[in-house]
């Protein structure tokens, strides 16, 4: 289940307003790391971003938008790969995170993982295709 950061909400809400909301012409992922919390991510801390891997976040390709369970829904059309993972220092990996830029940014939504997962130094962190749900409820 994804969750929308404040952001991307207050931005939503002002468009009903009449203020128009530019998305990005991209979208990236980024993963963070278990010492990162809901809270900061709802409200759009970037502080426990993983980095260190080859390359900034990952741009996603995104499938069609669909119906799953009454929620408008959209999954990665193509694998996300982050690879060659920084030595680990005990963390593991629990969220991915959608921004709006490679680098910086703000975070569009933030989903944590089924799971956390563990990495060693030169892995890939892979989301496989339709592995990242991001959907409204």
């Amino acid at each position: 289940m994804s969750n929308i950061s404040d952001y991307l909400e207050e931005k939503w809400l002002n468009m009903l307003k009449g203020t128009a909301y530019t998305a990005p012409a991209t979208v990236y992922c980024g993963i963070v790391n278990d010492t990162g919390t809901d809270a900061e991510l709802e409200a759009g801390t970037l502080t426990n971003e993983i980095t260190g891997y080859t390359g900034d976040r990952k741009a996603i390709t995104l499938g069609t938008v669909s119906q799953i369970g009454g929620k408008a829904t959209v999954k990665n059309s193509a694998v996300i790969d982050f690879e060659n993972m920084p030595a680990p220092d005990t963390k593991k990996v629990k969220y991915a995170i959608i921004c709006d830029a490679a680098t910086v940014g703000n975070i569009l939504y933030w989903c944590p993982l089924t799971a956390e997962k563990s990495w060693n130094e030169g892995d890939t962190f892979r989301i496989p295709i339709d592995g990242l749900v991001i959907d409204l409820a």
